[in-house]
Parts: structure tokens; C-alpha cells; sequence
């Protein structure tokens, strides 16, 4: 695999030109011999290609750049050119044009929201700065295309470093970011997209850290191994095939492993903890997730709109959510383990045809949760002192067999909309198991087989509440 760096010359040329000053240069400072005492007063009294050139100091404002600018501090050093929120729910820097510079400033406090916010804007170079103490430390939001982010540092950030939000469309890429480190944030790193079109095309390399670690952000790459030599912070696979990653550590993420249009590719043996999610398919196709360990995430593992898909003994405790299946087909989850997650261990929803055999929910809010989901096979499954309910079958058409639900909470097996779908052998201890008696949320024409099952408790209450409805 060619991993893509950048020469020396390369980076002097980008930092070269992102120093050209333009004809006229405003002065920003309080001594009392520049142009103006405040950097948006500079803005506002300049034109596109001017200069402003900013001594050192602490400004607390909140400042919108719209108009062609080289935004530069004259020491080049951000720890002694601080601009500070003056409203912390505003962002420090707000760009809405483009061919901006920002460079050699220390940008902090804008506690919700971002340092630096470019706002759909292209052929900016944001360089040498330290964004610090903000929600997100530099935001590319929108369809903000061909900027170029070098030799800034992230840190302490309540929510991430550097985040790229993309839109639905091909424009939202061909970003460059070299050298950027980011350290200490809650998630360091993020590339967020809700659209499955969203074009993920950016040049992000490996002199790019998290926590000291490299940002392997591979595109169009087929054929490659990432193992513990390759000490990686977090790894990106976009359009991807024949993908092995293994055997890494991976913490404080939005993503620490996305998978996205990629196929055929397996995870095996990777360790993740405090990210937003540690694992995630996003619109990717057979590809299979061996012996992870997901502890401390919002989310463990996620798949979406993804189809064949396998996951089998994989670990995910302690999250918020430990597998969430959303918009799939045919995935397949076998001996994995979900255990003391905050929600559910195991979610499928608006899913079809999976099958869930083997697994271990136990402890968490709620075992096993589907919702809208149909065709699906669950089936030697435990769930046992869920918080909720063990197994909660929202959907119709469904197949339980040889489920074991005990001791939860409230229900250890919940039907409520649950239509057309066949148990046999199931155990459970509740005699409070949910069959609604609201007529217009019934659950009915659910087949019951093998009556001399273990429980009694569970199939008798079962078996007389379905026959008093057909």
C-alpha cells in the first residue's frame, strides 16, 4: 500500500503562498499606531485582497469574515495572538467567502460551537494555528471544497479537533489537510455524513496525528493490511476493497474504524473505547468483524444501510448502544456479546432478513430491540436482567427460536406491534410479558409452537392471551 506524504518543498510552497500579502495592509493592535483596536473593524473597513496584519495580543470577539482576506497575525505565533469568544455560542471566526487566510493565531472559548467555521466555502488555507477550549476546534461545514488545512494544532476541544461536515453531493471534498494535530479533544477527529451520495474525496495523510497516533485516510485503496505496526490513531476506508485492519488501539473518535463504500473487507481484533461510535459500515457490502472489543462508546458497533454483513464474537459492554443494525439487509450477528449498555445491547431497526443467533444481551437497558424489522431470524439468544425488556420484537414476520429471556426488569419479551411472527421454544420467567390489550395496537396472529416448552409461566400466559384474540 502507498501511503501519500508531502516534501518539504511541497509544504514551503503552501506556506509561501499562503503568505502573499495583497496591496494594502490594515494594521490591527493597541498601541496606538495601527489602523484599528479590533479585528472585525478591520474587516468591515476592508476590501477583497487586503491584508490584515494583527500584533500581538488578546481580542475578544466574535468575527465574520466575509470578503477575499489574509487574516494574519505579525508574530506568527498563536500563543500570543489569541482571539477569545465574546459570545461562547458564537463561533471565534465565521468564513463565508472564499480565498481566505487565517494563519498564526490562537483561536479558544467559543465553548458550543467552532474556532474556525467555514461555512461552504472553497480555496481557503487555514495554517499555523491552535484552536483551543472551543465545541469543534475547525469546522468545514456544508459543501466546503478545496480548503487546505496545515500545521494546526487541536486541543481540549469539547467535541472534536477538526470536523468535516459533507452534504449530499460530489462537491463536499478534494479537502487538504497536512500536519494537524490533535490532542486531548473528547472526539479528535471526525468526517460526519447522514447522506449515503455524500462524496468523501479528500486528501488527508499520515503526517496528520491523533494523540500522537497517524490518521490512515485511504481512498479508492484495494488490497491492504493495516496491523498494530501501523500504530494507527483512527482509519478511514473510503471506496475500498479486500481492506485488513487488525490489531489496533483506537480511542477518542467520532469514528475510530469507517468503513464507507467499502467491500469485502474484515476487522478483526481491534480494541476501541471513548469514541462517538468504534466501529461503523456505511453503505458497505460483505465484509466481516472478528473478536473487537468496543467498551465506552456511544455507539460499539454500527451498520448502516449495508447489506451481508457479518459480525461474530465480538465484545461490545459498556456503551450507550452496543450494536445498532439501521436500514440493512441480510446481517448476520453471531456470538457476540452485549452486556451494561446504557440503552440497548442489541438494536435492528427498519432492517430485513438478518439473523441474530448466539448472543449475549445482558444487563443493558434494554437485550434485544427491533424495530420495523422483518424476515429476521433470532434464535439461541440470551437476554437476561435487561432493565427493560430482554427480547423486544417491533416488527412482523419474524422467527424466535430457543430465545432465553429471565429476570428482566419489565418484560422479558415484549410484542406490542408485533404482527405474523412465529415462537417456539422460547423460555421466560415473567408473567407480565407484554401482550397489549389497546385493540389498535394488538398483537395478533403471532403463531405459538411447541407448548411444552419449559417455562409455563410465560407460554400458558401467552397462549391464552392470543387465543382470546382469533
Amino acid at each position: 500500500m502507498k501511503i501519500k506524504t508531502y516534501s518539504i518543498i511541497a509544504l514551503s510552497f503552501l506556506l509561501i503562498n499562503a503568505n502573499v500579502v495583497a496591496a494594502d495592509t490594515i494594521t490591527v493592535g493597541n498601541s496606538g499606531n495601527e489602523n484599528y483596536t479590533s479585528i472585525q473593524q478591520a474587516v468591515n473597513n476592508s476590501v477583497d485582497g487586503d491584508t490584515i496584519l494583527v500584533n500581538k495580543g488578546t481580542y475578544i470577539e466574535n468575527v465574520d469574515i466575509d470578503k477575499k482576506l489574509a487574516v494574519i497575525s505579525k508574530s506568527g505565533n498563536p500563543e500570543d495572538t489569541i482571539i477569545q469568544a465574546f459570545h461562547p455560542y458564537d463561533h471565534v471566526l465565521h468564513v463565508t467567502a472564499n480565498n481566505v487566510t487565517i494563519k498564526g493565531f490562537g483561536l479558544r472559548n467559543s465553548s458550543s460551537t467552532s474556532g474556525i467555521y467555514l461555512d461552504n466555502v472553497q480555496y481557503n488555507t487555514i495554517a499555523n494555528n491552535h484552536l483551543q477550549a472551543n465545541g469543534i476546534g475547525i469546522h468545514l461545514w456544508n459543501a466546503a471544497r478545496n480548503n487546505i488545512l496545515i500545521n494546526n494544532t487541536a486541543s481540549d476541544n469539547n467535541w472534536a479537533g477538526i470536523r468535516l461536515t459533507p452534504d449530499d453531493s460530489e462537491l463536499a471534498s478534494n479537502n487538504t489537510l497536512i500536519n494537524n494535530t490533535m490532542v486531548n479533544n473528547t472526539y479528535n477527529f471526525e468526517i460526519y455524513t447522514g447522506y449515503e451520495n455524500a462524496s468523501m474525496q479528500n486528501n488527508i495523510d499520515i503526517t496528520n496525528t491523533v494523540n500522537g497516533k497517524p490518521i490512515y485516510y485511504l481512498v479508492n485503496v484495494s488490497n491492504a493490511t493495516l496491523n498494530s505496526a501501523s500504530n494507527a490513531g483512527v482509519i478511514y476506508c473510503i471506496n475500498c476493497q479486500n481492506m485488513s485492519i487488525k490489531d489496533q488501539v483506537l480511542q477518542n473518535n467520532s469514528h475510530s474504524i469507517f468503513l464507507h463504500n467499502t467491500s469485502s473487507s474484515r476487522f478483526d481484533s481491534n480494541i476501541l473505547s471513548n469514541n462517538a461510535v468504534g466501529i461503523i459500515l456505511f453503505n458497505s457490502d460483505n465484509n466481516t468483524g472478528l473478536n473487537n472489543i468496543a467498551v465506552n462508546n456511544i455507539i460499539g458497533i454500527g451498520i448502516v444501510k449495508s447489506t451481508d454483513n457479518y459480525l461474530s464474537n465480538n465484545v461490545a459492554n459498556s456503551n450507550i448502544v452496543g450494536f445498532d443494525v439501521h436500514e440493512s439487509t441480510n446481517t448476520e450477528l453471531n456470538n457476540n456479546t452485549a452486556n451494561f449498555n446504557k440503552d440497548n445491547g442489541i438494536t435492528l431497526s427498519s432492517s430485513i432478513q438478518n439473523k441474530v443467533n448466539g448472543n449475549i444481551a445482558n444487563h443493558n437497558g434494554g437485550g434485544i430491540k427491533l424495530f420495523n424489522c422483518s424476515n429476521s431470524l433470532l434464535n439461541n439468544n440470551i437476554a437476561n436482567s435487561n432493565e427493560y425488556a430482554g427480547i423486544d420484537l417491533g416488527g412482523s414476520n419474524n422467527t424466535l427460536i430457543n430465545n432465553i429471556a429471565n429476570s428482566n426488569r419489565r418484560y422479558d419479551f415484549e410484542f406490542a406491534r408485533s404482527n405474523n411472527n412465529t415462537l417456539r421454544g422460547n423460555i421466560g420467567n415473567s408473567d407480565v410479558d407484554h401482550l397489549p390489550v389497546n385493540s389498535s395496537n394488538r398483537t395478533s396472529k403471532n403463531e405459538i409452537k411447541d407448548q411444552d416448552i419449559e417455562n409455563k409461566s410465560f407460554i400458558s400466559s401467552l397462549i391464552s392471551a392470543v387465543a382470546s384474540w382469533v
